[in-house]
Formats: C-alpha cells, structure tokens, sequence
C-alpha cells in the first residue's frame, strides 16, 4: 500500500516548546493533560508528572499546560505556594491578551471556539465577559455597537472568515482578529491538498485534541477519512479497492506515532 505524508504535521512549535519544558520537571502535575494525546501523557508518567483536573489536587510543582488555564486557577496556584511552570503557547497568550485588551477598551468580545476547552475557557477569565460561539448559525442573531472578534488558535480559517463577514454587515465598529496559529493553517493547508489525490485518509492524533477533529473535519468533506490515536486502531478492511492512501497528524501527534501508523500501513 503507497502511503503519501501530508507536508506539514505533527507536532508544532507550542507543542514542543511545552514538552520540552515539562520534560525538565520531575514529581510535578499537569492541570490537565499537557497536550491532548494519550502517548505523550502516559510517556509524562513515566517520568513521574501526573495529569490533576484541580490545582487544590495538585503538591510542590504546577505544570500550567499548552492551551493555558484560567485566572482564578493562577491564584489559586499562588495561594497554595506551588512552583508553577508556564508552558502555556505563546500565540494562546496572544489571544489572552488581545481579549484582555479591547474588553478594557469597552468593545465586547466575540471568540469562535469549543466553549470546553481549556484554551477557551482560559481566555474567556481574562475579561469580566465574553460570548463564545461556534457557527455561523449563532452569529446572524448578534448585534453590538462595537465588538472584537477572535478565534481559538486551532479553529478552521473559512469558518472563522464566515462568522468575521457576518459581523461585519451587523456591529459598525467591529475589530477582527485572525487569532488562528500559522502552524494550524499549514497543517489543514496541507491535508486539504493531499485529499483531494488519495483514496482514503488516516488522521492521527489523540481524540479530545481540538486540531486533530478540525483535521478530520476539513478531510472528510474531501475523500472519506479515518481519524485514530494509534496503529493498533487500523482495520484492514479500510484499505479494500484502495490504492493511494494519504497520512496526516495533529499538532500534538509525535512523530514515533506517526511513524508506527505510517509502516503498519505500507505492510498491507
């Protein structure tokens, strides 16, 4: 079976900057997974970093993860005197603070996101308010004299456009911000590119990562695609009348993962 790689995948810069920092711990706690796959955190364990869904779970060192947290749990983390390391991307505290910014400007924020993720739910803390949406659908109903609208750093650029030109016609002062991270959009770029030349594509990436589905989305429009975490999850019913199959990851896939799907695939 010929395999085709997508030309960008796999991790990308916030992602291993996290790890990378993380790495240099030792008896500390993520809150909450560090990156969302399940490899990497079971490789964190072995090395005695612990996911805890709570800082007040949390003993001595505070690992704050790649997506960021919220305000209040900051504080709380201070409160309590634990060792606290920032790993939170860089362009996920750009959006932070841009929100930040024009809330106190007195412009009312709009964020196109997953209300339960923690990136989002990160940046809504740092403003008093913020209305998050998901769709195009929620967007026509909404009038302000004046907004800013951003965008969770992993969401897909042409729903992000959508909902901006939407706004736009309804809110006279309306500030847009494409917030979405260059490395997303080289990667769904990318994906695009090769379904449209395959016959089936695999999407690696742990389940709850929120670019991993984005990638799976935008592909599935296109040819039919597979998303897995792992090569134990590959059917080889898949590949039947197959001959050309396309290979895409999640920013926060690691490269032995990919690896591992990638030569499971090309034994068929």
């Amino acid at each position: 079976m010929k395999v085709i790689c997508a030309e960008n995948m796999g991790f990308c810069f916030g992602v291993k900057r996290a790890l990378d920092m993380a790495l240099k711990e030792r008896n500390a706690y993520t809150l909450g997974q560090l990156i969302h796959n399940p490899q990497v955190v079971e490789l964190l364990e072995k090395k005695g970093i612990k996911v805890v869904n709570s800082v007040d779970e949390a003993d001595r060192t505070l690992i704050i993860t790649a997506h960021g947290t919220s305000k209040s749990n900051i504080l709380k983390a201070r409160k309590k005197g634990l060792k606290i390391i920032d790993t939170t991307c860089p362009l996920v505290k750009r959006v932070q603070n841009l929100a930040r910014e024009f809330y106190e400007k007195g412009y009312n924020i709009i964020l196109l996101g997953d209300r339960e993720h923690s990136e989002v739910k990160g940046v809504v803390s740092n403003v008093d308010d913020a209305l998050v949406i998901n769709s195009a659908k929620e967007t026509k109903s909404l009038r302000f004299s004046k907004a800013s609208v951003l965008s969770q750093t992993t969401q897909s650029l042409e729903k992000f456009n959508e909902i901006a030109a939407i706004l736009k016609k309804n809110i006279p002062d309306l500030k847009v911000f494409n917030t979405i991270c260059d490395a997303t959009k080289k990667r769904q770029d990318s994906a695009i590119k090769l379904a449209k030349k395959v016959d089936l594509m695999i999407v690696v990436g742990g389940y709850n990562s929120a670019n991993t589905k984005r990638l799976r989305e935008i592909c599935s429009k296109i040819v039919e695609t597979k998303h897995i975490e792992k090569a134990d999850e590959i059917d080889d019913k898949w590949f039947n009348g197959r001959n050309l199959i396309g290979l895409t990851a999640g920013a926060s896939t690691p490269d032995w993962v990919i690896n591992n799907v990638k030569e499971k695939i090309e034994k068929y």
